[in-house]
């Protein structure tokens, strides 16, 4: 709104021409013509002409009056402000007086009012001073001024009255206008929103609010309101949901429309300005008829008669003209027939992650202002846990989480604590501890350059050696390194911590390390561009592969057996070493480990079991993350968080297995390489806590070439044991070696392929029994915990008996006696009783897994429990 129009106080003798003009109409006008021709005369010479611009300020509440002001043409409002916004007390039209009150009474003061010009106007002003020398010498223009007087006192106390009532009708509809004047938040969905919000309030049709409870309903409406022509007027809400309803159960709308004769509802009293319709879902069609019937055409058809009763002589009620804008809100798509509205819709908060750090930092100013403390700030633990969480209740909840979250901080803290956040937590994250927030020093060692390329250092000073001592060192089992540390520390050991670790080898793997390094030399020698991957052909094959790969190490081991041999041991490291190396020599990054090794393949199955996993937020990623750099690789990034680590943003080649954290279903893609770790610039990776076996559990996607191999490894264990399960059948003197391939290879696959038929034909009776069972390809997978069980139990005796002889053994190796040299080793009595331990373990453990993955209750899953029973009393009396 503009200043008031500059006062003019200086008495100038106007143009006779205007004089004569002014004359002659003040002649034809039906109060002023009634005056003599001289006082008509002297009063427009003693006149000021000039024109207004629309909404230009001509007085306001508080002015001194120094004249008189009268209105040729054009409209002029006389208004004041109250407690509801701003009250319109009059119009002036064409040849009305204004501003004359107190001048007219003689009376000292200011005004109680304030004129503005809706139109373009031509206004004649009259000084105060010529005011007085014209009723001196023209007593009748005083009897004129007088008349005019009584009508608008009596206009002004009934409007006062009405104004009273007003205020008190619509005290708890009356909302504050939005201090803030822009949309906070730089997502598309906020940039499209402001953009619609712009374009509500340059116009004033009515806006349809698509939006959920909690979305900021009322800040954006407000908003609309305020930045419109209407801002100066009343800003309210009604919630068509919380009206009250008849005895016959209709919703009683008299506080929205009204009823005749008894009360006048919020459209009449607000007159003009907004109001917010929240809810009109609810309403009946006949009352959105209405609505849309006052969205046409301005009218108002209040109720009449009693709610619920029929008026025995029903009279059409008269419309009541009223001026609001309409902004009706629904939590549905709302449809308005031959209406031309402005549709908005609001997205619930989960859509709009991007923008949740600005809503959170709002709040958080808005709440310690109010609690006058310091600015308390979000650590990125604490934003990971706002941007994982769902928000049923939208920004509302957010708010509330913050308001509660402020209180709980103790003075003197600048960051508010995780524990304060207590109640946001993802769906994805429960039962999870992460180890990152909670171990602070254990993010250090991760994002050090020791981790893990500085491990890498240490393998291959023991890989090589190993190695090459099983070609040249002795081939004697109780005098070979290579045996001892392949078949009595690493299997065993390496099996035990797939419970708690995943798949952690791969990330310090020696065949990895030399295919890396390889590469590394090659490209330094020769830069070129390695091939990229067949992805597609990969993800259908690869696994089939590994698979195979697997057959043939397991009928080697067999038939040639390896664990009696350091050579041929070492000869399978060596092959799977040269796989690693070939691979990364032609492809980029590490296609070897991701789909070819079989080793990888079976690590990949079993890390599904372990108590830990890398994870990332996906929210924090979808929203904060631009580069990709732990996906795509790049350059040392930007940490602009407060607690940042100086080694957190490192520049990395991107993930190693061609995986972004944020897509990770389970851990069988994994290795911990904390790649993403190192590149974040958002500390989104998280590393877990979680209950074993948890990708087992829900949603689990399982492909048929990984339950080949776990039923592959369950198999194992019977061709492991094939000579003295030949013995129960009564085949004992058959040959399983590789002098007689044509009997032990059938003999060996038989063996390996027991676990398949038996769990089939399981399946198929349980199915029988329960056709709602899943199909086979889910509920194999409850038979994992059984195959890592049964596998470490067979190697559980080498471990206690034989791991322990590890230094007189390679002092034998380098050709010493070994004699009087320390053991660490346990009896075989030792050795039962662990593997005793393991099989009832697993045996407890197994239904919980098999009762999640299936959903069904115990009885419907008796098929399978019996068969683990019975594969766990077998492997009792094959290895114990």
């Amino acid at each position: 709104m503009e200043q008031p129009l500059p006062l003019i106080t200086d008495d100038v003798t106007a143009d006779e021409k205007v004089v004569e003009d002014c004359q002659n109409w003040l002649n034809s006008h039906p109060v002023w013509g009634q005056l003599p021709a001289e006082a008509l005369k002297a009063i427009a010479q003693s006149f000021h002409c000039f024109v207004v611009e629309p909404q230009t300020l001509i007085y306001q509440e508080g002015q001194t009056p120094i004249g008189l002001y009268f209105l040729k043409s054009g409209t002029v409002e006389i208004f004041q402000r109250s407690q509801i916004g701003q009250l319109l007390i009059r119009y002036r039209n064409a040849g009305d007086l204004f501003g004359h009150t107190l001048i007219a009474n003689a009376v000292a003061g200011t005004y109680q009012t304030s004129a503005i010009a809706l139109a373009k106007s031509d206004i004649w002003f009259l000084p105060q001073a010529a005011f007085h020398r014209l009723i001196i010498e023209y007593p009748s223009i005083q009897q004129v001024i007088h008349s005019l007087l009584s009508q608008d006192l009596h206009e002004y106390a009934t409007r006062i009255a009405w104004e009273q009532m007003r205020i008190q009708a619509l005290q708890s509809y009356i909302q504050p206008v939005p201090s803030e004047t822009s949309i906070l938040g730089s997502s598309k969905a906020a940039q499209k929103l402001a953009q619609q919000i712009n374009q509500a309030a340059a116009h004033l049709e009515p806006v349809v609010l698509q939006a959920q409870a909690g979305t900021g309903k009322t800040f954006l409406a407000g908003l609309i309101h305020s930045r419109s022509e209407l801002a100066s007027q009343p800003f309210a809400e009604m919630d068509c949901a919380n009206l009250l309803r008849a005895e016959d159960g209709r919703l009683d709308t008299d506080a929205l429309f009204g009823r005749v004769g008894q009360l006048a509802g919020i459209l009449e009293l607000l007159e003009r300005g907004t109001l917010l319709l929240d809810n009109v879902q609810v309403l009946s069609e006949g009352d959105r008829s209405r609505l849309i019937h006052y969205l046409k055409t301005g009218l108002i058809l209040p109720n009449r008669g009693i709610v619920g009763k029929i008026n025995p002589a029903p009279q059409p009620p008269q419309p009541i003209k009223s001026s609001v804008r309409l902004i009706l809100a629904s939590p549905n798509k709302l449809e308005l027939a031959d209406i031309n509205a402005i549709a908005i819709k609001l997205f619930p908060l989960p859509q709009r992650q991007a923008d949740i750090p600005d809503f959170a930092r709002y709040f958080l100013k808005q709440f310690c202002r109010q609690q006058n403390r310091p600015l308390l700030q979000l650590d990125q633990s604490d934003l990971r846990r706002l941007l994982s969480y769902d928000y049923p209740g939208n920004l509302a909840e957010l708010a509330e989480i913050l308001h509660r979250a402020t209180i709980m901080t103790p003075p003197g803290h600048s960051v508010i604590p995780e524990q304060a956040l207590w109640s946001v937590q993802s769906t994805k994250n429960a039962f999870r501890l992460d180890l990152l927030t909670h171990v602070p020093w254990l993010r250090q060692v991760l994002l050090s350059r020791w981790y893990p390329e500085g491990i890498w250092v240490v393998m291959m000073a023991v890989f090589v050696p190993v190695t090459v001592l099983g070609f040249i060192g002795s081939q004697d089992p109780d005098s070979s390194i290579t045996l001892n540390f392949f078949w009595a520390w690493w299997w065993p050991g390496y099996l035990f911590l797939f419970a708690f670790i995943g798949r952690l080898w791969c990330a310090v793997c020696p065949f990895m390390i030399a295919g890396e390094w390889i590469r590394r030399i090659s490209l330094w020698l020769f830069p070129r561009q390695q091939l990229t991957w067949n992805t597609k052909w990969l993800n259908r094959w690869g696994a089939w592969i590994m698979f195979s790969g697997f057959v043939a190490i397991y009928l080697w081991e067999k038939l040639w057996d390896l664990p009696h041999h350091a050579y041929l041991s070492a000869w399978l490291l060596l092959i799977i070493t040269a796989g690693a190396m070939i691979f990364s020599l032609i492809y980029e990054r590490r296609l070897w480990c991701r789909y070819l090794c079989p080793i990888g393949g079976m690590n990949g199955m079993f890390a599904k079991l372990s108590m830990i996993e890398l994870r990332s937020t996906q929210q924090v990623c979808g929203s904060q993350c631009s580069t990709f750099g732990c996906y795509k690789g790049s350059g040392v990034t930007p940490v602009t968080f407060a607690e940042a680590l100086p080694t957190e943003g490192q520049a990395t080649g991107g993930c190693p297995l061609y995986l972004h954290p944020a897509q990770l279903q389970d851990n069988r893609d994994c290795m911990l390489c904390m790649t993403c770790l190192k590149t974040c610039p958002n500390r989104s990776a998280q590393l877990n806590l979680r209950f074993p076996a948890s990708d087992l559990l829900d949603n689990h996607k399982g492909f048929w070439a990984e339950v080949a191999l776990l039923l592959l490894l369950l198999g194992g264990v019977f061709m492991h044991h094939a000579h003295r399960i030949l013995g129960w059948l009564g085949f004992g003197s058959i040959p399983v070696d590789a002098d007689h391939l044509l009997i032990g290879i059938p003999v060996a696959l038989v063996l390996l392929c027991i676990p398949a038929v038996l769990t089939y034909l399981t399946h198929a009776i349980a199915r029988l029994l329960d056709s709602e069972q899943p199909d086979y390809l889910t509920v194999i997978y409850a038979y994992l915990p059984l195959t890592l069980a049964a596998n470490l139990t067979h190697y559980i005796p080498a471990a206690m008996t034989q791991a322990g002889q590890i230094i007189p053994v390679f002092a034998r190796t380098l050709g010493y006696s070994g004699a009087n040299l320390p053991t660490f080793t346990w009896s075989l009595d030792v050795a039962q009783f662990l593997q005793g331990v393991t099989l009832l373990s697993v045996m407890v453990l197994s239904p919980y897994p098999l009762l999640r993955i299936t959903q069904r209750s115990l009885f419907n899953n008796i098929p399978h429990l019996l068969l683990m029973l019975g594969f766990t009393a077998f492997f009792f009396k094959l290895m114990i």
